[in-house]
């Protein structure tokens, strides 16, 4: 999955999501559609951050305290959670 330049949507979105949960800031890009616009891009910070040791991202994911979870992330993956396709089975496919 790391050295896809392009994922499905589905592996974007939930690389992004798990980014989000982590409190990683994503890498800030010109917009495609919008001249002088950016946009917020994780999948730079995923690569670097999250996919380059899956033994690691595994780890953390075990003993992510989620118990213990800030407001401003609950109110940052909250759209995230609210999305028809962030489902775990559209995902895998």
């Amino acid at each position: 999955v790391k050295v896809l330049p392009n994922p499905p949507a589905g592996v974007r979105l939930a690389t992004e999501a798990v980014c989000v949960m982590f409190q990683l800031k994503p890498v800030k890009k010109n917009d495609p559609n919008t001249p002088g616009k950016k946009i917020d891009d994780y999948w730079e910070t995923s690569q670097k951050e999250i996919l380059n040791d899956p033994k690691a991202l595994l780890d953390r994911l075990f003993n992510f305290d989620k118990d213990n979870i800030p407001d401003r992330v609950i109110q940052a993956i909250t759209p995230y959670m609210e999305r028809e396709d962030f489902d775990p089975v559209a995902i895998k496919k």
